[in-house]
């Protein structure tokens, strides 16, 4: 009985003892709201403070101990046998009496990670441990329901439902809507938003006048309908596509992918559907029977940054870019810093880092190469870019080229009897197959030096290398007198010859000696070393102790190229010869060993231009060794020999192999088999029959005419991917060449498992995108709508919805959106004019002091929205006001004024446009990623090497002097200038230019003002006429009407005036 006294009277004292906790945690307690949501409270200081440690990395965890879940937190480590949390009780909570204790070498965080926790911040997490330490699913992982509309909480104000969310927020803040904006105001706010331009005075005026109940709707759908509503969208998919004219790193030379700007404008203004827009950028061409526009959206994925820069690992880079892809995938449509999870499993999102690169396997499978060709040909795999009346033209000279091939065809019908005739009469047996001097064009036989070419004496070979030039090989005993040896570090550049085209036939044929230890090597090439040029020739290379044959415009992409099945003998001398019928296909190339041809499996068969470099400086052959490539060390060649015609197998055989020709020969018609009667037939038509070799040199003419067409055409970055597909590894610590463990493509399961029925490729992955159950697409775009009219998203970190980006300010709001622009099918434009019509975008922005203080960042959306203009909708505004804007839409990039010598960082030659390619929308401007425009970079334009989803917002001294200085400035001013002189009225042609660029009219005392200004200046100007010349005497735009220049010269500084002024650099 006593014992059992004794174990009640513990049980009691056990139950009712509560840990004492620190004043000032205690006082702390008493302020906290009745109830503690793991999202909105606990969640951020466990993100912040504790998951770096104690997360979902499993590399970076310590202590065993895991509070990222809730099965890991509730659980004994396995270290320590202490439980982080025990749900309710405190004393029982090991993170408790850490975060509570003042002892530096148990507390947590601890000293070294520079990271403390509040007092606030602990009674929250203890508060949360009493309460049951319950969690959540992060909130932007689960599946947005549509929220039920609040009931309106503010009399006389909008029942919308966008308002009836922003309502009951603001009184749950103790905030009251502003009233609405001017009209002038409102309609400029409007116009700037929707179309990146202001109104004209004419729809200034038209719009007051209209007191229409729907007048404010009706400038929102004419806004929507315009053609520069498509430009403005634009602006944004640039900064996020990370799109520019130039491929970044330090060479950063140009490149045109305009093509693909003008799809994004078009898709824009065709309202195409969120979710159609997102599936053909990420997998237009893996659309059933896909359109040229479907296959050039997906350059979305291509125009990240991309190096030439000499001496760079292939492969390294080509690993950059599909994590560049991987990553923007992220940002741009998921909002999830996915790059940290590259090198180790993500610290605070869970996301592994297999998971990673399950998702890099779906980019993974782009044919391309990491060092890009130092010609500017375009980075493949690429699509000609062409237009309706060019595939015309391109269509009629492919039928030539068939018309021509057909004509071969029925010439061997017409004269099937003569070559009869010729095998059945054994003529075969006196004719003389092997007759180099109607096609031999060069042989070097290598027997003294300098080394000379028999049939052209003056054409002289050299041996060249890094660091060396001009010396002449050694040689030694050769198969046939002597031969050169190989270094394989300097090459035999054999004076320029043997260049051709695609479009030529050709045949080259070399003895070679390679040592048995040699596995990989070049043997010969027109190439200018090995990768720089992207193979750009032919070649013939030993890889991997196999032949390998490429003509190749852009490798490895635009080439044909075939492989052997078998080596080739070592360590004694073998006569190889490459065969090429000039047709542009795998099967035309041939190889040779010792006059036999080689079985070989065709590797790509995609060569669609020509593999000659620009100009008529072609490298010619070279032999052995390439620039930055791998050679034949230790090898030798002799009797180096090129034809301008593809060798037949019976030439090869008495040339190479006499005695084994002379046994066919031996042979009666009847007695031929099959190959025999065939290499028969096949020297016949090519060697004998005038007619059929006459038809030759047509089809040969008719695929140069095509060549000369396709040539000068553009080609644009798409997406292609290789069959069969690469393999995809885990890279340990990210690093591109250290193979883990090997995986599939797929996505990450705690966002959404990809449904088993999608293809696992980059299609299937777009459409896991848009599926219903995707928590994060539809809340990420409807966020970034919200920002571009509020300049504040719903989820301020409007890149970050993960476990470190903000809480959305207005999470009902946000779902309510997401759901309604799924469900009316992604529509774009009604998604925006909802929010357009929202009585929350309609507000004024005027904000009390007291009002400032308590929403300064206006989260709490109590005000409308207010800030700088961008320095695109600056300059563009200015433009317009001045009616100097070029009006043409869509095309190449342009450079308008720039200050001499900003490329000349890596050798760039900047001249600028002339013309109405000076004043172009900013849009257009050409984006060099290593020196931006800085007209635009000064007002924060990204430089677009990654995806950027918000611009930072700086506000600079330097910003000042730009509108002040720079040329486009002063010859707006100058333009406004001229037209204030030519009105009669002077005070009305100032107001008109003020609102021009402002909106709205000026105030009494700002016309006085400028007024004022205008007579100080023209005082001045009048007393030092020289000071004019600045203001006047630059500037390309012609000013036809040009008036007393005093005058002129004095309303130019006043239109100065108003463009640095406050008002016109800021949307209100």
């Amino acid at each position: 009985m006593f014992r059992r006294l004794i174990f009640i009277f513990l049980v009691i004292t056990g139950l009712s003892c509560k840990p004492n906790l620190p004043d000032p945690i205690a006082q702390a307690m008493e302020e906290l709201p009745e109830q503690v949501d793991f999202n909105i409270h606990v969640k951020p200081i466990l993100s912040d403070n504790c998951f770096s440690c104690h997360g979902p990395d499993e590399a970076a965890r310590e202590a065993g101990m895991r509070l990222d879940l809730p099965d890991a937190a509730y659980a004994a480590t396995e270290e320590s046998g202490k439980i982080p949390l025990t749900p309710g009780k405190l004393n029982q909570s090991e993170v408790f009496h850490r975060i509570i204790s003042e002892d530096p070498d148990y507390l947590m965080p601890t000293p070294e990670s520079h990271l403390t926790l509040t007092n606030r911040q602990k009674a929250i997490l203890i508060k949360w441990i009493q309460s049951g330490a319950k969690y959540q699913p992060h909130w932007a992982f689960i599946t947005p329901k549509l929220p039920a509309l609040p009931a309106p909480k503010i009399k006389d104000w909008s029942n919308q439902p966008i308002d009836l969310f922003i309502g009951q927020k603001l009184v749950e803040h103790g905030l009251e809507p502003s009233p609405s904006a001017s009209k002038e105001l409102l309609l400029r706010r409007l116009s700037l938003d929707v179309t990146g331009l202001p109104p004209s005075l004419e729809e200034l005026d038209a719009f007051l006048a209209d007191d229409s109940e729907n007048a404010y709707e009706k400038q929102v759908d004419r806004l929507l309908s315009s053609p520069h509503y498509g430009e403005q969208m634009a602006m944004f998919w640039m900064d996020l596509s990370r799109f520019a004219d130039t491929h970044g790193y330090t060479v950063d030379r140009f490149r045109d992918m305009s093509p693909w700007r003008d799809w994004v404008i078009e898709a824009y203004n065709q309202n195409m559907p969120y979710d159609q827009f997102i599936i053909e950028q990420l997998a237009g061409d893996q659309l059933p029977n896909p359109t040229k526009k479907q296959k050039l959206a997906t350059a979305f994925n291509r125009i990240h940054p991309q190096n030439m820069e000499g001496g760079i690992v292939q492969e390294e880079f080509r690993v950059e870019y599909v994590a560049d892809r991987t990553n923007t995938l992220g940002k741009a449509f998921m909002a999830l810093s996915l790059e940290c999870a590259r090198c180790h499993d993500h610290k605070f999102d869970p996301v592994s880092q297999k998971e990673y690169f399950q998702l890099s396997s779906f980019f993974n499978q782009v044919d391309e190469a990491g060092q890009i060709s130092w010609d500017n040909a375009m980075p493949v795999p690429t699509m000609l870019w062409t237009d309706e009346e060019k595939d015309k033209l391109l269509k009629m000279l492919k039928n030539d080229i068939a018309k021509a091939e057909v004509a071969l065809v029925n010439i061997k019908k017409e004269e099937q009897a003569n070559l009869e005739s010729w095998i059945n009469n054994q003529s075969y047996k006196n004719t003389r197959f092997y007759n180099p001097s109607k096609s031999l064009i060069a042989h070097f036989d290598f027997d003294k030096l300098p080394i000379q070419d028999r049939i052209k004496p003056t054409v002289q070979g050299i041996m060249e290398g890094i660091g060396e030039k001009s010396r002449q090989p050694d040689l030694v005993e050769g198969y046939k007198g002597k031969a050169a040896t190989l270094n394989g570090d300097s090459w035999l550049k054999m004076g320029g010859v043997g260049s051709f085209s695609k479009d030529q036939a050709f045949s080259v044929g070399i003895w070679v000696n390679i040592p048995a230890n040699l596995e990989n090597g070049v043997i010969f090439h027109t190439g200018n070393g090995a990768v720089l040029f992207n193979r750009r020739g032919y070649h013939l290379y030993l890889k991997e102790n196999r032949l390998e044959m490429i003509l190749a415009h852009t490798a490895p992409y635009n080439v044909i190229s075939n492989h052997t099945l078998e080596d080739i003998p070592r360590d004694e001398w073998v006569h190889l010869l490459m065969t090429y019928d000039g047709s542009s296909k795998a099967k035309g190339i041939k190889t040779y060993a010792n006059g036999k041809l080689m079985a070989s499996e065709m590797s790509r068969d995609n060569l669609y231009k020509d593999i000659l470099f620009d100009g008529n400086d072609q490298p010619g052959i070279q032999l052995g060794a390439v620039w930055r490539g791998r050679g034949l060390k230790g090898a030798a060649v002799d009797e180096l020999t090129i034809f301008n015609k593809e060798l037949s197998p019976l030439e090869i055989l008495e040339w190479i192999q006499p005695d084994l020709l002379a046994q066919t020969l031996k042979k009666s018609a009847k007695d031929l088999n099959a190959e025999e009667r065939l290499s028969l037939e096949t020297f016949y038509w090519n060697n004998i029959s005038p007619n059929y070799q006459s038809q030759l040199k047509k089809l040969e003419a008719a695929r140069s005419e095509h060549s000369a067409a396709v040539e000068p055409i553009q080609e644009v970055m798409v997406m292609d991917d290789m069959n069969p597909k690469r393999n995809t590894y885990i890279l340990e610590r990210g690093e591109y060449a250290a193979h883990g463990e090997e995986v599939d493509a797929n996505t990450p399961t705690s966002i959404l498992p990809m449904p088993e029925d999608y293809p696992k490729n980059r299609l299937g992955l777009a459409r896991w995108l848009v599926n219903d159950k995707h928590p994060l697409t539809a809340r990420v775009a409807v966020n970034r709508l919200w920002q571009q009219f509020f300049g504040r998203g719903l989820v301020a970190t409007s890149s970050d919805f993960g476990n470190q980006g903000e809480m959305p300010s207005h999470p009902e709001l946000l779902d309510w959106l997401a759901v309604t622009f799924r469900e009316s099918g992604w529509d774009v434009k009604k998604m925006q004019k909802m929010i357009l019509m929202s009585a929350t975008y309609r507000q004024s922005s005027l904000a009390s002091k007291e009002l400032q203080e308590k929403d300064y960042d206006n989260i709490w959306l109590a005000r409308g929205p207010s800030g700088r203009m961008p320095g695109e909708m600056i300059r563009d505004n200015a433009l317009y006001a001045s009616n100097m804007l070029g009006k043409a839409l869509g095309g190449p990039s342009v450079k308008p004024y720039q200050p001499d010598g900003l490329w000349s960082v890596n050798g760039g030659q900047y001249v600028e446009d002339t013309g109405e390619n000076l004043f172009r929308r900013s849009l257009y401007t050409l984006w060099k990623r290593s020196v931006p425009n800085p007209t635009l970079h000064i007002f924060d334009a990204p430089e677009r090497s990654e995806a950027t989803i918000k611009r930072q917002e700086t506000n600079t001294p330097l910003q000042a002097l730009v509108l002040m200085n720079d040329p486009i400035y002063v010859e707006i001013a100058k333009v406004m200038g001229m037209q204030i002189a030519t009105q009669q009225d002077t005070s009305k042609a100032i107001q008109d230019a003020f609102r021009k660029l402002t909106g709205r009219f000026p105030k009494e005392q700002e016309l006085a003002l400028l007024l004022d200004l205008r007579e100080i200046e023209l005082k001045k100007f009048k007393e030092a006429p020289e000071k004019m010349d600045g203001w006047l005497n630059k500037g390309s735009y012609p000013i036809e009407e040009k008036p007393d220049r005093y005058q002129w010269a004095a309303n130019t500084v006043v239109a100065s005036a108003i463009l640095n002024a406050d008002a016109t650099i800021t949307k209100r």
